[in-house]
């Protein structure tokens, strides 16, 4: 884990248009790829066919709530930018959160988007936690 990329997902978190919960809704994003930053999100009020399809995890049924999160809104932009040609297997992700007095709160994936990301082959994901960082690894 490279905590200075936790900074990049921070002003990522700062784009985020999702009105949502009252104590913290801004998510950022980051992936990098053998070492290098290749895309970054933040969670908005948009609607994607991405997370409607992985939202079955969160509700049962494909659902297409007007959030698109964070996660997906960053696998979109791989997607588009890369196409077919990367390794997702060697893509790690920062996740950033924090509560509106500026401490750090949970990011670890929703249901949904834990299993859009083990779809993909992805590993790790270091997320923010209220006590600092945390690595959450996939097989």
């Amino acid at each position: 884990m490279n905590k200075r990329y936790f900074q990049f997902a921070r002003e990522a978190a700062k784009c985020a248009t999702y009105k949502g919960t009252r104590c913290a809704p801004k998510i950022g994003v980051i992936a990098v790829y053998k070492g290098s930053i290749i895309a970054t999100a933040c969670n908005a009020n948009k609607t994607s066919p991405l997370q409607a399809h992985y939202n079955v995890y969160r509700f049962g049924v494909a659902d297409t709530p007007d959030k698109i999160h964070a996660e997906t809104a960053l696998v979109q932009k791989i997607r588009w930018k890369f196409g077919r040609s990367l390794d997702w297997s060697k893509v790690e992700l920062y996740l950033y959160r924090e509560y509106k007095d500026g401490t750090l709160a949970p990011s670890a994936p929703c249901p949904s988007c834990e299993r859009m990301l083990r779809d993909l082959g992805i590993k790790k994901v270091h997320c923010t936690t209220e006590n600092g960082f945390i690595t959450i690894k996939y097989n």
